[in-house]
């Protein structure tokens, strides 16, 4: 799992992240699945366990427990 304190220290250094994640979506007969998304990270809130990320020119939050993968932006 994401350690969202030292993700927080490295958005204040200014480091830019990537995130893909799994977005709960509900399909059109009310099943609950998910798709693999990335968007660039925002911010984090690190008691509540969530990020802030832009996805196609909005701003969603995740959980943590939805993150696969952290990358770095080139």
């Amino acid at each position: 799992m994401v350690d969202l304190v030292k993700v927080a220290a490295r958005l204040e250094a200014e480091e830019k992240f990537t995130v893909n994640y799994r977005f709960p979506v509900r399909t059109v007969d009310g099943e609950v699945t998910h798709e693999v998304r990335q968007g660039k990270l925002l911010d984090v809130a690190e008691d509540a366990g969530l990020l802030y990320i832009s996805y196609q020119g909005e701003v969603i939050w995740i959980k943590q427990e939805e993150v696969m993968e952290l990358m770095p932006d080139a």
